[in-house]
């Protein structure tokens, strides 16, 4: 599994548990504005996994597609985006899935 497909999944899952309490009438109204901050959160992580992804796939195909380029912050931004999808993985640290070389962030 890679780190994207565990956001997602991870982020498919708290957005149902939110779902979930929002549903729920014996919520309070203080868990409740914390269940549509955490909804806004997870479409938050969503758009920057998107864009991350859109970068990273802008990135790989300009180093294939004219190798001959000066290419030389390729690699460097590929990091950066690596990291951010790391950071983004870190509250996930304790589920079964999530690999420990992510948490070098």
């Amino acid at each position: 599994m890679d780190i994207v497909e565990f956001l997602s999944e991870r982020i498919s899952e708290d957005e149902a548990v939110a779902r979930t309490l929002l549903g729920d009438r014996t919520v309070s109204k203080a868990a409740s504005w914390y269940e549509q901050r955490l909804l806004l959160e997870c479409e938050a992580k969503r758009r920057l996994i998107r864009i991350v992804e859109s970068a990273r796939q802008a990135a790989l195909a300009a180093l294939v597609s004219d190798p001959g380029q000066d290419a030389g912050w390729i690699p460097q931004s590929l990091e950066w985006m690596e990291r951010s999808l790391m950071a983004l993985a870190l509250p996930y640290y304790d589920h079964p899935d999530f690999e420990q070389e992510w948490f070098r962030v």
